[in-house]
């Protein structure tokens, strides 16, 4: 699958009725065009001219022009020859309406046409005060800013300093919404988002819907919290999202000062039917817990010659025993070269499940032969010794073999494998097999699997 497709759009043709039989529920469509001024007419024409990729969102179509901060009319530069950072911060002022400061609740939708729109100052999307008052009264609850469509609304992050964030939530902003637009950077060392999330006040329930990420980043989102504060209270979801590009991190950082015990509850976060085809680096960094889903999609690390990882779990320490959870259910996976892997773990408990996922679409290139094709590691010695996670492969396709190390006979762990199939090797245990240890055997059990096209005995050590 190429990760540099094309996008054309053709507007369609108006279908369906006026709405004029629909009177005591809502406008008819006339009378709701005729409401509409500016960007808030494109957007409702849009919306309701039937062509789903243009159509922008509920509150955008349904509202007049008071209800919509459009970017343009604050003199942004769609061309994206000049450099838009005034223009987006005073959209954004009046968007928030005296907040944050205030603490009111946004009534306006930040509205980014379609163009190119260059920001060189981090900070251009959301103004980063802290919540330092600690009240919830200061909360900004709800937010939106939206694009039309991967592709089409473009920001490109081109910052004259180094190491800085487009935007930072420093546990003020909840229940924010951005949606249709392609960031890209073109700093290696810049960084999408800074979250700073405590479980009072929060980051929670941030969701992306149709967002695109390219370019080199150093991170995408970094996850932190206050000391001597084990919940954190960051739900964040990605829906129909796609992440290319590359990492010097990881997309996804959750812990980013590892060195403090309160990094555990990293709670609630899901992507849906995501698209992550990226250079290099890592998908999502996990240095101590939370709990994760990935339903669906496309997962590859497009270039062989790379280093990447989908999942990195970590085990620093100290911690608090918190929740340590990884979901996986009907992705498929495209490792392209012996320096890929699925998932490296640390993880020294909690439960680890994919579910009818396939890595094997290379499993007949020479490479995945070999003994470097490892795209699983599972590390029970990393923190406590000998004591991992419950993993667990149900109706999955795996290339290469995977590697277990461990210090002493494993007291709590195990690796079962229900219903899957090995592409390569020729056993399914020991040295030469599929599954493959350092250390004395870990406890694991197959059934009902295949290698390559035989039946696999079912096994269950000790």
């Amino acid at each position: 699958m190429s990760t540099h497709s094309t996008h054309h759009t053709q507007p369609g043709p108006a279908s369906g009725p006026d709405g004029d039989g629909d009177q005591g529920r809502r406008p008819g469509r006339r009378a709701l065009l005729a409401g509409l001024t500016g960007a808030g007419a494109v957007a409702g024409s849009l919306a309701l001219g039937g062509h789903s990729a243009l159509a922008a969102p509920a509150a955008v179509a349904a509202g007049a022009g008071g209800y919509v901060v459009d970017v343009l009319a604050k003199g942004a530069d769609p061309t994206g020859a000049t450099p838009s950072d005034t223009a987006f911060r005073a959209a954004v002022a009046e968007m928030l309406g005296g907040a944050p400061e205030s603490g009111v609740t946004p009534k306006k939708v930040l509205l980014i046409p379609p163009g190119t729109y260059l920001l060189t100052q981090p900070d251009s999307l959301l103004p980063p005060t802290q919540n330092t008052d600690k009240s919830t009264q200061s909360v900004i609850d709800g937010i939106s800013i939206t694009g039309f469509g991967k592709r089409l609304s473009r920001i490109l992050y081109a910052p004259t300093a180094r190491d800085t964030v487009l935007w930072r939530n420093m546990d003020r902003y909840r229940n924010i919404r951005i949606s249709g637009l392609t960031f890209e950077s073109q700093d290696a060392t810049a960084t999408f988002n800074y979250s700073f999330s405590s479980k009072t006040f929060g980051v929670q329930d941030t969701w992306y819907t149709d967002v695109d990420w390219r370019g080199a980043w150093k991170a995408g989102i970094v996850l932190d919290g206050p000391v001597a504060n084990s919940n954190l209270n960051s739900e964040m979801g990605w829906d129909h999202c796609q992440i290319s590009g590359s990492y010097a991190d990881a997309f996804l950082v959750m812990g980013g000062l590892p060195a403090e015990q309160q990094q555990d509850q990293f709670l609630n976060f899901s992507f849906r039917d995501c698209k992550v085809e990226f250079q290099s680096g890592v998908f999502v960094r996990n240095e101590r817990g939370g709990s994760m889903n990935f339903i669906g999609g496309s997962y590859i690390l497009v270039d062989p010659k790379s280093t990447g990882t989908f999942f990195k779990l970590g085990a620093n320490s100290p911690r608090a025993d918190s929740v340590m959870r990884l979901y996986a259910q009907g992705i498929r996976f495209e490792i392209r070269g012996t320096g890929h892997k699925v998932i490296d773990s640390a993880w020294y408990k909690g439960t680890i499940t994919f579910v009818s996922c396939d890595d094997t679409a290379r499993a007949f290139e020479p490479w995945a032969l070999t003994d470097e094709a490892v795209p699983h590691v599972y590390r029970f010695d990393a923190s406590n010794p000998s004591r991992g996670p419950v993993i667990r492969y149900q109706d999955c396709a795996l290339l290469g073999s995977h590697r277990v190390t461990s210090a002493t006979a494993t007291t709590a762990g195990k690796l079962l494998y229900d219903g899957s199939r090995f592409a390569n090797q020729d056993t399914g245990t020991g040295s030469a097999g599929f599954l493959r240890w350092t250390g004395p055997a870990p406890w694991y059990e197959f059934r009902d699997c295949l290698v390559k096209a035989v039946r696999l005995p079912d096994a269950k050590v000790p």
